[in-house]
């Protein structure tokens, strides 16, 4: 039996700064299925994190139609918006399946599963956000993502600022649980060297349109837009072997 879909959209459309202001989204329809991990690259200014905060139910559609499940985890750029930085990271890991309904006591230790399996120390749990790390903070950003059991993950740039050894930790990270929990993931990247480790297809944007979509081999071995080619040649790919070298050591 095919995986179902967990996110289509079709013909959006998008003017994010008002009626008046371009379209940054024209003509765009995507799928994600069950399980499946989808990257969405381009160049700057292409769309993407529009694409992705339409898919989230956050802008409002001059055009087309969004089917997304009820729940699902954004990850921000900047994971230190997505928590209150007032509040420790265990009540902001506890706070989504709360709202989703949880008992408190059944939410708690949900949100403390969680972080253990992200492997992010009960040392830092009743610190605050700004007090972890890069990596530290990114890990408690997909714990929130993923304390109500969301049907659909958006990422946008969860790699950004990373170094090779964190990037193929976080991009492990997501091959075991789109394997575990079966999520569908939209990850938006400019880097194509991420992309190619972590997604089984590839959609290009340009202009607020997909030019392309294809599996990375395919978009490696014969790009049909100008935008693949000039991302393919500027491309770095994510070197896994030396990367899981450092990290045995």
């Amino acid at each position: 039996m095919s995986a179902p879909n967990v996110l289509q959209i079709s013909d959006a459309a998008v003017r994010p700064a008002g009626p008046e202001s371009p379209l940054v989204l024209q003509g765009f329809t995507l799928s994600v299925f069950a399980g499946e991990i989808v990257a969405l690259v381009g160049p700057s200014g292409a769309g993407k994190t529009t694409a992705l905060r339409a898919a989230a139910g956050l802008l409002t559609l001059e055009e087309g139609t969004v089917r997304a499940p009820k729940r699902l985890g954004y990850l921000p750029q900047h994971p230190l918006t997505a928590f209150d930085p007032r509040w420790s990271v265990l009540r902001s890991v506890t706070e989504p399946a709360l709202l989703a309904g949880a008992i408190k006591g059944d939410a708690l230790e949900k949100a403390k599963r969680m972080l253990e399996s992200l492997r992010l120390s009960d040392m830092l749990w009743e610190r605050r956000p700004a007090a972890l790390s890069g990596g530290q903070l990114r890990r408690a950003a997909i714990a929130r993502a993923l304390a109500a059991d969301p049907g659909l993950i958006l990422a946008d740039e969860p790699t950004a600022g990373l170094d090779p050894v964190a990037t193929l930790q976080l991009v492990d990270l997501f091959h075991q649980l789109t394997e575990s929990r079966d999520p569908g993931v939209l990850w938006v990247t400019h880097d194509l060297g991420v992309a190619a480790a972590v997604a089984e297809r590839v959609i290009v944007l340009e202009g607020g349109r997909i030019v392309e979509s294809a599996t990375m081999e395919q978009l490696a071995a014969q790009p049909r837009s100008e935008t693949a080619r000039s991302l393919l040649e500027s491309w770095l790919p994510l070197d896994v072997t030396r990367a899981r070298s450092m990290l045995a050591d």
